[in-house]
């Protein structure tokens, strides 16, 4: 298997980081063998996945890899992971019976879509609020200590109203 063209984006690729759920990582380090293995096979396809659009060459055809999407085998992943094909095959049908991602057959390869691969790679950014901070006056006006006490005595001025 020869990549042929891969375009990285700068943004992402180059940063190293990603999104990693902490029952993933949890799994990798606990003391239970099977979701040791579940969980290393998970983030071995989180690590590679193509971030970008790619060609990958395949003996005599070429397939477009999208983002969220891996085209390798069974003993690439247990070289990685320090599992056997078996094991591989087996972690990657339970990953997949439980939606974590898909595998496809290609020949001797297999295409395995991450399904919440958006999710891994969007930073959400919730929009800063900034409150009004009332401008400092002259040193006459009493500056924001005056500001808030007109507020509070104007408040009170009112009389017979419910709040």
């Amino acid at each position: 298997m020869k990549k042929c063209k891969e375009n990285m984006t700068p943004g992402i690729r180059k940063c190293g980081y990603l999104k990693v759920g902490r029952n993933v990582l949890k799994a990798f380090f606990s003391g239970y063998d099977d979701q040791r293995r579940l969980a290393g096979v998970l983030l071995c396809v989180e690590t590679f996945v193509y971030f970008s659009e790619g060609v990958v060459c395949m003996n005599d055809f070429s397939y477009l890899c999208r983002p969220g999407e891996w085209v390798t085998s069974f003993t690439e992943i247990g070289t990685l992971t320090g599992l056997c094909r078996k094991s591989v095959r087996k972690c990657l049908e339970k990953l997949e019976a439980c939606n974590f991602l898909q595998v496809k057959d290609l020949g001797n390869y297999k295409l395995i879509i991450l399904m919440n691969y958006e999710q891994l790679i969007e930073v959400k950014r919730e929009p800063v609020h900034t409150p009004d901070i009332p401008s400092q006056g002259t040193e006459g006006e009493g500056g924001l200590f005056a500001t808030v006490s007109n507020f509070y005595s104007n408040q009170n001025e009112q009389k017979g109203v419910v709040n």
